[in-house]
């Protein structure tokens, strides 16, 4: 019995350890693969015109801020936050104009 129980508190460490690798590795794998996905939506954006990126609130400058982020960062976010404030502030300027 000792053996077997010097045995497992001998390897549990080990196993632990090689878990937390496994996981680390996976984890780095998942965010490099939406890296890529976040990347190449950026290069499809990029492939339309000026006046279809203004339709959906964003322009050609939101674009290249958002490819700008370090490759760790997920860019489409900048164009997110671009397109909820534009919006945010379209519709201030309208509640002004009604008030007025």
């Amino acid at each position: 019995m000792s053996y077997g129980e010097t045995r497992a508190a001998f390897v549990a460490p080990v196993g632990s350890a090689l878990a937390h690798v496994l996981l680390t590795a996976s984890d780095f794998a998942v965010k490099a693969a939406r890296a890529i996905e976040h990347r190449r939506a950026l290069r499809q954006l990029g492939q339309l015109d000026d006046h279809m990126l203004r339709d959906i609130g964003l322009t050609r400058s939101d674009l290249r801020d958002a490819a700008a982020e370090p490759l760790w960062r997920d860019g489409t976010q900048v164009l997110i936050t671009r397109t909820v404030e534009r919006r945010a502030a379209f519709r201030l300027r309208q509640r002004n104009r009604a008030g007025a």
